[in-house]
């Protein structure tokens, strides 16, 4: 039984880019709630791309109307993604970070599974720590980047397409939006985030997977953008995929839970997200020391000063949010000297942390 997990290990590293994780002993009892032995033995075969369920059945050395049962549990679940409709689906295997690990907690549920899984998740990185390398090692080129809130630029400020968020969201086909994982993970912990849950967004076919497997609900742009408004409001940073060209998901993190953000404040830690192309910027005499922009930061890039407040540039991840609610408008936005364009998309971002992997 262990074996067929280990080498169900192997195979969830062949196909992520972002994080590969080593075979330690807590990572065990989260396969195994998350994946059946027969799942397992599926999973185990299956080589990165789509398959159909006979090439699949060919790699497992098992009968298709078997196979077939298997990969649609297992899409169930959230392990696999699925496409196609009819009798032709393909199927693959989803890694675990980000993956099918969120996953299982984006219904928002408060079953005994849900609560077990969080509690495994919780030990998992605890034993592991923070600093990737015991138990999991990563790439130093970012899976998500932050894109800032559009009100907040400057009319004279150059803008370029892919740092809009609105942009991509009038042109995708299909939007869900589910509960996020790591405020859902604080409340079944015990340890709950008053921020909003339900604005993790999805785009495109893989929107359509989770909404048709009970794991987010489709929304119109306008329910879109509304939500994402909602977050910024509640001083949520908008995250999303590093690609300029699509982005497949949004989410709307706090520091107090989310994990990519946390990365940002630990230099032991390889960052999971690249910051913005912008920079917040301090008019010295409009600022009152109000504190606003304190209690507004998320990366505890802005202190108090003596009656000012001070900016550390190293920390400021461009987000907007202390812009935002600035009551003097103190505090701007500005484009960093030099902007890094993202992949144009998931075959380029894969790559290029392929090479970057560490």
């Amino acid at each position: 039984m262990r074996q067929v997990y280990e080498q169900l290990i192997d195979a969830i590293n062949n196909v992520s880019g972002v994080i590969k994780f080593s075979k330690t002993k807590e990572i065990f009892p989260m396969l195994e709630l998350m994946f059946t032995l027969e799942q397992a033995e599926i999973g185990s075969k299956m080589t990165p791309g789509l398959h159909t369920v006979e090439q699949v059945a060919e790699m497992a050395g098992k009968k298709a109307e078997d196979v077939s049962r298997i990969l649609e549990s297992m899409a169930d679940n959230g392990t696999v993604y699925s496409t196609g409709a009819g009798e032709n689906p393909l199927y693959t295997l989803l890694p675990l970070l980000p993956g099918s690990w969120e996953i299982q907690l984006m219904k928002g549920a408060n079953d005994e599974k849900s609560k077990k899984l969080a509690h495994l998740f919780e030990n998992y990185f605890k034993a592991v720590g923070d600093t990737p390398g015991r138990g999991m090692s990563t790439t130093s080129v970012p899976f998500s980047r932050v894109i800032p809130i559009f009100e907040e630029l400057k009319p004279d400020t150059e803008i370029l397409p892919y740092e809009v968020l609105t942009n991509y969201i009038d042109k995708v086909d299909s939007i869900s939006v589910s509960h996020c994982y790591c405020r859902h993970e604080g409340e079944l912990l015990g340890n709950p985030c008053k921020k909003p849950k339900e604005n993790c967004f999805n785009f495109g076919p893989f929107a359509k997977f989770l909404a048709e497997r009970g794991f987010g609900r489709l929304v119109d742009r306008e329910e879109a953008k509304k939500i994402m408004k909602e977050a910024e409001e509640a001083g949520l940073v908008h995250c999303a995929s590093n690609t300029s060209e699509i982005i497949s998901f949004v989410c709307n993190c706090c520091s107090c839970h989310c994990g990519i953000m946390r990365s940002m404040q630990n230099p032991a830690a390889v960052a999971m997200t690249a910051v913005s192309d912008f920079i917040v910027s301090l008019d010295k005499e409009a600022c009152t020391a109000c504190e606003t922009c304190v209690d507004r930061c998320q990366v505890k890039a802005i202190t108090m000063g003596d009656g000012i407040a001070e900016i550390d540039y190293s920390l400021c991840i461009g987000c907007g949010l202390c812009v935002s609610t600035c009551p003097t408008e103190a505090l701007s936005l500005v484009t960093r000297e030099k902007k890094v364009i993202p992949p144009k998309d998931y075959m380029e971002l894969s790559q290029a942390q392929a090479a970057a992997f560490k």
